[in-house]
C-alpha cells in the first residue's frame, strides 16, 4: 500500500470513526449522563439544604466524576477529527517530496496510528488516567513526528533552491 493511500484511507477511516463516534455518543450515552448530571447536582442541594453535608459532598464528588467523564468522551470524536484533518497537508506532499516510498509509508503510519492512540487514550483515561495519560502523550508525539516528518522532508528537498527558477533578463 503506498503512503498516499494510507493517508487518504486512514484520515478517511478517522473522519468517519468521529462521525460514528460522535453519533452514538450525542444519540445514546449523553442524555443519559445528562440525567445522571441532574441527579447528582439535585441531590447535592438538597442533602446540602437538609444539613447532611458528608452525604452532599459524596454526590458532589460523584457530579465532579461524571463531569470529567462526559469531557472526555466528548473529546474522542474531536482527536479523531483532528487527526483525520492532520492527514491533507501530507497527502498534498507525498507526490511532491522526492525521498522513498517507505519513509513516506512510515511517516504517514504515524500520523494514522496516533490518531488512534490517541481516541484509545481517551477511552482508556475513563478507567485507568495514568496509563490514558500516556497513550494521549503517545498518540500527540506520532502525530508530531509524523506530520514534522513531512514538513522537514518538504523544506529540505520538495521546494527548488532556486537554480534555474528565474531566467535572466538581459
Amino acid at each position: 500500500m503506498t503512503s498516499q493511500r494510507i493517508l487518504f484511507s486512514g484520515g478517511l477511516l478517522l473522519f468517519l470513526l468521529s462521525i460514528g463516534y460522535g453519533l452514538f455518543y450525542d444519540g445514546f450515552v449523553l442524555p443519559a449522563r445528562h440525567q445522571s448530571l441532574l441527579y447528582n447536582l439535585d441531590m447535592a442541594l438538597n442533602m446540602a439544604a437538609k444539613g447532611d453535608i458528608a452525604m452532599a459532598s459524596a454526590f458532589a464528588g460523584q457530579f465532579g466524576q461524571e463531569s470529567g467523564v462526559r469531557d472526555i468522551q466528548a473529546r474522542i470524536p474531536l482527536h479523531l477529527a483532528l487527526a483525520g484533518a492532520m492527514t491533507a497537508i501530507p497527502l498534498w506532499l507525498t507526490p511532491r517530496l522526492d525521498i522513498s516510498e517507505r519513509m513516506k509509508r512510515i511517516m504517514a503510519l504515524f500520523i494514522v496510528a496516533g490518531g488512534l492512540v490517541l481516541a484509545a487514550g481517551d477511552f482508556a483515561s475513563i478507567a485507568a488516567a495514568e496509563l490514558g495519560w500516556y497513550l494521549l502523550l503517545a498518540g500527540y508525539v506520532w502525530l508530531a513526528l509524523g506530520l514534522c516528518g513531512y514538513l522537514l522532508y518538504a523544506a529540505l528537498f520538495a521546494w527548488p533552491r532556486g537554480e534555474g527558477r528565474h531566467a535572466k533578463r538581459g
